[in-house]
């Protein structure tokens, strides 16, 4: 049997068994190289996560002392980014175990398998700028995380960033310096991610820098879908982030903003003096960046249109954890599908809502009238209906980005009001924003209705 069979017979093992009288093991929900992660329920009913670290590794007084400790470094962020741990203790057999609130959306790196292993701009950068925030909070008590990537950022439903495993990175240093390390501990961080000084072991040097050069690593990886360096195994990533300087996101994303390119690449400087100075600096830079890009602030609502967009069902994985691939053609044609359908229900609503607002309009011009709306309007109002809606201001139809997505129909609001019937100002124009999409549509038109008695 392999190790990772090994780990997942044992991780099963341990559904429905109860820790410390409290906690009973619903289902796994992530396998990790330091820990498994389970769905529990308290026994008042309460529901959590249980990260329990495996028992070769919670043998090492060292590693199991930094593993319960620092899970509270996530407690000292005092951020709502960071996942909170309202619990620690060693279960019966001797495993080291956190109790952490029940998060209830879907990984970053799920996120970005489901979507072809490629993400929109907008979510590449919603997503940079909130993992910095949390990032922000940290340096300034002290905390560097040491392992941020995609396996390790999560989004839930309202749209927020959480930062997953404060304190696993401690416990892996732990795990390789004394010595007793096994394949799944023996790691720091992940290659990929690594700053250059952390691949290099230079522990003295490793602070809130390190964590900004794995944030740009982490976005030029989403926005790309390729690592920095290119390496066909985990030694070579590490000697190619210890010895190379980073390429530039543009020459494997050419169609991405320069701006974000800009930010993205500053935070990959080989030398610290040439990165962001601090995790708050690249945060607040992309926020203008965002703003000067999209034209309007960054916020959670882009990554709530997103995870709504995003195919797939929700779960929750821990860092190390893997989802099963989707082809970037196969994520592509999904988005492309989901897309029209989206614009084809947007655009029968915005037709439901001219008619309605006709109708609202009409009633109003009726009273202005005088014309009675009692028993007898029957012989009052005008058998015709467009001739009932002539003093109905028109309404826009909505201008879509996409080429090939369906248009609206024409408005059969005719524009030309009835010889002393009050002017209208026309609506304003609407627009539809799309995810990968940068262009803001500017125009939109009206349409008249021809009596079709006339030439």
């Amino acid at each position: 049997m392999s190790n990772d069979d090994e780990l997942t017979s044992r991780a099963q093992g341990r559904i429905g068994t109860t820790l410390r009288g409290k906690y009973r093991l619903d289902r796994v929900l992530g396998i990790g190289g330091m820990a498994v992660v389970y769905k529990a329920t308290h026994r008042n009913q309460a529901e959590f996560a249980v990260k329990i670290l495996h028992p070769e590794l919670s043998f090492s007084t060292d590693v199991r002392t930094r593993f319960l400790r620092e899970g509270y470094a996530a407690n000292s962020v005092k951020h709502p980014g960071a996942v909170l741990v309202v619990d620690d203790d060693v279960a019966e057999d001797g495993a080291a175990f956190l109790v952490m609130e029940l998060l209830d959306g879907a990984g970053v790196e799920d996120l970005w398998e489901r979507n072809g292993k490629i993400l929109p701009a907008e979510a590449v950068i919603a997503i940079g700028h909130q993992t910095l925030d949390v990032l922000a909070a940290a340096h300034a008590k002290g905390i560097v995380h040491r392992d941020i990537k995609p396996a390790n950022l999560f989004v839930t439903r309202d749209g927020a960033v959480k930062v997953l495993d404060f304190g696993i990175a401690r416990a892996r240093d732990a795990t390789a310096s004394d010595g007793k390390g096994t394949r799944t501990g023996v790691l720091l961080g992940t290659p990929a991610f690594m700053a250059p000084e952390q691949a290099l072991g230079k522990s003295r040097d490793i602070d809130g820098q390190t964590d900004v050069w794995s944030v740009g690593a982490a976005l030029f990886t989403l926005a790309s879908g390729r690592f920095v360096h290119d390496g066909d195994n985990a030694a070579q990533l590490m000697v190619r982030v210890a010895t190379a300087r980073a390429r530039s996101l543009s020459m494997v994303a050419p169609a991405f903003p320069s701006q974000i390119v800009d930010v993205v690449d500053r935070a990959l400087a080989f030398e610290k003096a040439g990165r962001w100075p601090t995790a708050a600096a690249m945060r607040d830079r992309l926020a203008e960046v965002y703003l000067q890009v999209f034209g309007e602030p960054v916020s959670r609502v882009s990554l709530m249109s997103f995870f709504a967009d995003s195919r797939g069902p929700v779960v929750y994985r821990p860092g190390g954890t893997t989802a099963q691939p989707v082809s970037a053609e196969r994520g592509l044609d999904e988005i492309q599908r989901r897309r029209t359908r989206r614009t084809v229900a947007l655009a029968s609503g915005a037709a439901a809502l001219v008619m309605a607002t006709g109708a609202v309009s009409a009633i109003r011009l009726f009273h202005r009238e005088g014309v009675p709306l009692g028993r007898d309007r029957a012989s009052s109002v005008p058998s015709s209906p467009a001739s009932a809606l002539s003093g109905v201001a028109p309404a826009p139809s909505i201008a879509m980005e996409d080429a090939h997505a369906p248009s609206i129909a024409e408005s059969p609001i005719a524009q030309t009001p009835p010889s002393g019937a009050p002017s209208r100002e026309p609506m304003a124009p609407r627009e539809i924003r799309r995810w990968g999409s940068t262009a803001r549509s500017q125009t939109h038109h009206t349409s008249r209705r021809r009596d079709p008695t006339q030439p």
